[in-house]
């Protein structure tokens, strides 16, 4: 394994990570903040998207704008944007908000087997040994981290509960393969940053929700600095400049790092607790971490 893929593999992971301190950064907002999490991710796209755009053309010039020039980039954009960026974070909230983060966390970790399954459909790529394992580790090493409290049964998992978790792993699995061949053409931040744009307008139409609800203070201010700049613009250009050298599949398996990240910080910041399965789950999650990088290297 050499050090292009290295690189590639801390990158997936410190996206990961840091959007697990998102995930810790959203939970207070909203349940200790009160803040209306349609307005909350309307204004990350819009914000984080605006920020990275910015940013990206100060480094990069006008040349941002080469992906408007050609329909079927664009197209591809609107595809990563919307259907990727936007439905992943809209719908994965929406499940937290009827189920809780347990279940919605666990559904949404049924990407890397929905992303597998499109490579072999599409390009006849059969899955490695060490990608199937992984796989099967890091659902069943997610399903045990997520019924750390009290344990999940089928019977509690309702349709409505199941369709918009499924929606966020498709999601998940979109913004991981939408721009892989983006990426390479036009750059991360850009690709990054206009595909927030479009996915915060439509939001924007969509929600109209122009009203926080929360109580401002400067642990709000705090926490929302977390998921904009922490938790958006630097873990979504991180992870896809990860994806970009090691692969889509590899850089969904390692982003199943998030619940460890997220448990994490909210056992430190939040009091919030682990039993002996939830111990377990990390466990798993962590070995699907060296056997993707053991298998890279040989």
């Amino acid at each position: 394994m050499n050090q292009y893929h290295v690189i590639g593999i801390f990158l997936t992971l410190l996206g990961a990570v840091l959007w697990g301190v998102s995930g810790t950064a959203v939970q207070f907002l909203g349940n200790y903040r009160g803040m209306n999490l349609e307005w909350l991710v309307t204004s990350r796209l819009l914000l984080a998207g605006m920020l990275t755009v910015l940013y990206a053309g100060f480094t990069q010039g006008l040349s941002i704008f080469d992906v408007f020039k050609n329909r079927r980039d664009l197209l591809q954009l609107l595809i990563f944007g919307i259907f990727g960026m936007g439905m992943c974070q809209y719908t994965y909230f929406h499940a937290i908000l009827i189920a809780g983060s347990g279940i919605a966390t666990v559904l949404q970790y049924l990407a890397p087997s929905m992303i597998i399954i499109y490579v072999f459909m599409r390009y006849g790529k059969r899955p490695s040994r060490g990608e199937i394992i992984s796989v099967i580790l890091a659902l069943v090493g997610t399903i045990c981290l997520m019924g750390n409290e009290g344990g999940i049964s089928l019977e509690s998992i309702r349709f409505d509960v199941l369709a918009w978790g499924t929606l966020s792993a498709v999601g998940v699995a979109v913004y991981s393969l939408a721009p892989v061949s983006l990426l390479p053409k036009y750059g991360t931040l850009p690709t990054v940053g206009f595909g927030m744009i479009l996915s915060g307008v439509v939001a924007a139409i969509l929600f109209h929700q122009p009203n926080s609800f929360a109580l401002w203070d400067e642990w709000t201010v705090f926490g929302y600095f977390c998921v904009i700049f922490l938790g958006t613009i630097v873990s979504f250009n991180a992870y896809l400049e990860g994806v970009k050298r090691i692969g889509a599949v590899p850089g969904s398996i390692l982003s199943s790092i998030e619940p460890i990240s997220a448990a994490f910080f909210g056992w430190a910041f939040l009091d919030n607790q682990f039993s002996m399965l939830g111990l377990i789950g990390m466990a798993m999650i962590i070995a699907t971490v060296i056997i993707i990088a053991l298998e890279k290297r040989g």
